[in-house]
């Protein structure tokens, strides 16, 4: 049986750049948290309807197939998964920044991330003060 203690927080990256994918993985493990990276929105989306609950999704805007504002939508249709917070990465401008607002997406981080900014992301949502590893 899990113990509370045993509990280990999530956070999900929809990206299509391989690098940062990598890049979220290692500090989210330096953080002391578990991280779950999808290189395209419907991967991400099936993963969260399959039961995925991470604590925080950072989400890039501008990939194919399926965008962030796409998945946003479909995020927000499920009651399930629409409580979900979404944080933006992304390399678009104040436009975008502003539509993106309009569907809930508070946090826009502009790339390239600023890892402590990040970092200060994940401890918020995450509920985690846990500095990286060395």
């Amino acid at each position: 049986m899990a113990h509370a203690s045993d509990h280990r927080h999530t956070v999900l990256l929809v990206d299509d750049n391989d690098d940062l994918r990598e890049a979220f993985v290692l500090l989210a493990a330096a953080m002391e948290l578990d991280a779950v990276a999808y290189g395209n929105a419907p991967d991400a989306l099936d993963a969260l309807r399959g039961g995925l609950r991470p604590c925080l999704i950072l989400l890039d805007l501008a990939m194919p197939e399926m965008d962030g504002f796409a998945f946003r939508r479909e995020q927000l249709k499920d009651p399930e998964l629409a409580c979900i917070p979404v944080a933006v990465v992304s390399g678009v401008g104040t436009l975008v920044e502003s539509e993106a607002r309009s569907l809930g997406l508070t946090t826009f981080l502009r790339k390239p991330v600023d890892i402590s900014e990040l970092r200060r992301l994940f401890a918020h949502h995450c509920g985690t003060d846990s500095p990286p590893r060395s």
